[in-house]
């Protein structure tokens, strides 16, 4: 069965239990290092929460900031960045290599010399300088276009869970920084901005990852951009639907189910549902209306599959 029976919750808020996210995070030179006791700390502290059946954070990174000269490039775009960034090369890619969500990695080998552009472009922008929205942007645009990459250097992965270090240790050159994918979401993205959206913005390589569209972010209407990418994301019903007196969901709410309840996050909703019924499908927010938004939650099984168009292509001899 396509679901995840632990951590229900009757009341529709935020789940027990958090299930185990591959991607943790590890120290970064933007991160600041935690003492060796602290782990011990947080799984004794995961320990009585679960056993509370509180809501918790347990298992999934959480979304601290970055610090040092990353941090302050950031906070000086924040503060008042003027300028745009251009992302027509990744645009075009994107409008031949993705299908329905899928990526034609054929297509996008083919077209690497685009591709490397694009990223060394972003690997030379200035991102202290930039306007809020074209950072936030460019640093979704770069997680997108970096992920490709990491599959078209390893081209026979049945999934990118099979790429030693793919997110927590591989670096890359974005704005001038090294920078991980983990780095990007879970120290920049998450923690800066606070803005849930993201999390159906960012594609992962996988099956069951918001899928990626044929257009890249854009600065100047990203707000629109990742209402329509939230909005197709949880009205598909292959990510929420209901089953009996059940309410399925994606993994990303077990993972990340703070970002969408939590003060001071755009757009936060008193429950899971609560968010979730903003965007679903009709018939799926009038189950939860008629429910009062009290539900039962349960999570969808997450595809670590490649999201493949076509068959990967074969290695260089």
């Amino acid at each position: 069965m396509w679901r995840y029976r632990l951590g229900v919750r009757t009341d529709g808020s935020q789940p027990s239990d958090r299930g185990s996210n591959p991607r943790s995070a590890t120290n970064s030179p933007f991160f600041a290092a935690a003492p060796l006791t602290r782990g011990f700390r947080e799984i004794s502290a995961c320990a009585v929460v679960l056993a509370a059946g509180l809501s918790s954070a347990c298992g999934a990174p959480s979304a601290e900031r970055a610090t040092g000269d990353v941090a302050r490039a950031i906070e000086a775009s924040l503060a008042g960045g003027k300028d745009r960034f251009d992302h027509s090369a990744w645009d075009r890619l994107l409008a031949g290599g993705t299908k329905d969500g899928l990526v034609d990695y054929r297509l996008m080998l083919e077209h690497r010399a685009g591709l490397q552009a694009y990223l060394q472009a972003a690997a030379e922008a200035r991102l202290d300088r930039l306007a809020p929205h074209h950072l936030q942007a460019l640093l979704i645009n770069a997680y997108n276009a970096l992920t490709v990459a990491s599959i078209l250097d390893h081209p026979q992965v049945a999934s990118i869970q099979d790429i030693p270090g793919v997110w927590a240790e591989r670096r890359h050159r974005v704005g001038g920084f090294g920078l991980t994918l983990d780095d990007i979401e879970h120290r920049i993205l998450r923690p800066f901005f606070r803005d849930p959206r993201i999390h159906f913005a960012l594609n992962c390589a996988s099956r069951s990852c918001a899928p990626l569209p044929p257009w890249a972010y854009d600065g100047e209407r990203l707000d629109a951009q990742l209402e329509e990418r939230t909005n197709t994301f949880l009205s598909d019903g292959k990510n929420v639907r209901v089953e009996g007196s059940k309410l399925l969901v994606s993994r990303y709410f077990d993972w990340y189910g703070s970002d969408f309840t939590a003060g001071g996050w755009r757009g936060a909703a008193p429950s899971i549902a609560a968010y979730v019924a903003r965007h679903a499908a009709p018939s799926v927010a009038a189950f939860i209306a008629r429910n009062e938004g009290k539900v039962s939650i349960e999570f969808l099984d997450y595809d670590w599959s490649l999201n493949a168009a076509r068959p990967a292509p074969s290695p260089a001899p």
